[in-house]
């Protein structure tokens, strides 16, 4: 009897360890698994979200640092000339217009085209447009509307003594405008007294670069596979021609949906200090100074210049729903208060530039 439920015991052992998973255990099992893999793409997912979230928000701020120093690189050497620079054998037509310095207006009308045309902007080294985009063809700005963004023209000669053939010369599109328009006869280099241009050499005279900055109206941008209807930063450079030629403006940074310049003026003789700030609609109104006996125009006194622009955030999803009782805001350059968009983040950047090239003659 014993020995009978011995061999009972050992034969049912080994069933009972053998036995599998009963089919409520699997769809537990089943379950738990799928929570966890759930559980692991909603962490992926968001931090996926995060991440881009992240990335687009330091887009929008680096857009805006970097459209400031591209910006203030060039307010800080517009009105630049060469300090040492021998002139051309003078050309009677075209006497003390451009084998001086720095270079003047002629007395008579320029022969062909020229950057000393009677327009006044290509005779300052800053001239703006309020509310509207600077026409290169016509040379004049469009009626002041608020609800569009400045313009500003910034002009400069170059320094081609930096061991390079195209040396500083290049506009904002990186164009050569050496053989444009009055440039031609700047450009002179070859012959003696020099009577034409080869561009294997740097030019004659110090060239003339007329860069123009404001926003195009609407840009598409693809985002993650997304079209984003934005706007952009945009230039314009003169060797595509200033007078009478249609200039197409260039994009350059997506993202920027306004921008703002205010002229800082000086109106004494004793110092260069501005003394106010004013937008560009404002500055006709100015009277002129008399300085050392030169009669200076308020655009040839400005010595600072603020630049204000807001960034937009492409792609949206950059923040948490706001609290209807506590909604986030932002300023505009008007130092207005607005209530940020709905999942995209807006920023304002300031910053005021000195004008470091202000020639005290023609420029």
């Amino acid at each position: 009897m014993k020995k009978a439920a011995m061999r009972k015991s050992a034969s049912t052992t080994p069933r009972v360890a053998a036995r599998g998973l009963s089919l409520i255990e699997l769809l537990v099992a089943m379950a738990i698994s799928l929570v966890i893999v759930i559980a692991a793409a909603y962490v992926y997912l968001g931090t996926r979200e995060a991440h881009r979230a992240l990335d687009r928000a330091s887009t929008s701020m680096e857009t805006g640092t970097f459209a400031l120093q591209l910006l203030g690189r060039e307010i800080e050497n517009a009105g630049f000339y060469p300090a040492i620079v021998p002139p051309n054998a003078p050309d009677e037509t075209q006497k003390l217009m451009y084998d001086t310095y720095p270079p003047l207006p002629n007395t008579t009308p320029p022969s062909g085209t020229d950057w000393a045309a009677p327009a006044a902007v290509y005779q300052t080294a800053i001239y703006g447009c309020s509310g509207g985009r600077f026409d290169p063809k016509t040379a004049t700005c469009p009626v002041p509307d608020e609800s569009k963004p400045d313009s500003i023209v910034l002009n400069h000669f170059s320094s081609d003594s930096m061991g390079n053939v195209l040396g500083q010369h290049a506009d904002c599109e990186g164009g050569d405008p050496a053989s444009k328009d009055g440039n031609m006869q700047r450009s002179w280099n070859t012959g003696d007294p020099p009577s034409s241009y080869d561009n294997t050499l740097p030019p004659g005279l110090p060239i003339f670069v007329s860069n123009r900055y404001g926003l195009d109206d609407v840009t598409t941008t693809i985002v993650d596979g997304v079209a984003i209807q934005t706007n952009s930063l945009v230039c314009s450079g003169n060797a595509n021609g200033y007078f009478g030629a249609v200039a197409i403006y260039q994009p350059l940074l997506a993202g920027v949906i306004d921008l703002r310049f205010k002229y800082g003026i000086y109106d004494s003789e004793t110092t260069l200090a501005p003394t106010q700030f004013y937008a560009a609609s404002d500055m006709a109104a100015l009277p002129n100074l008399t300085v050392n006996g030169v009669v200076l125009t308020p655009w040839a006194r400005v010595t600072a210049v603020r630049v204000c622009m807001l960034t937009r955030t492409l792609g949206g999803n950059t923040r948490l729903p706001d609290d209807a009782a506590a909604k986030q805001q932002y300023l505009d350059c008007d130092d207005t208060a607005h209530d940020q968009p709905k999942g995209d983040t807006i920023r304002r950047h300031v910053q005021v530039f000195g004008v470091r090239n202000a020639l005290r003659n023609s420029y």
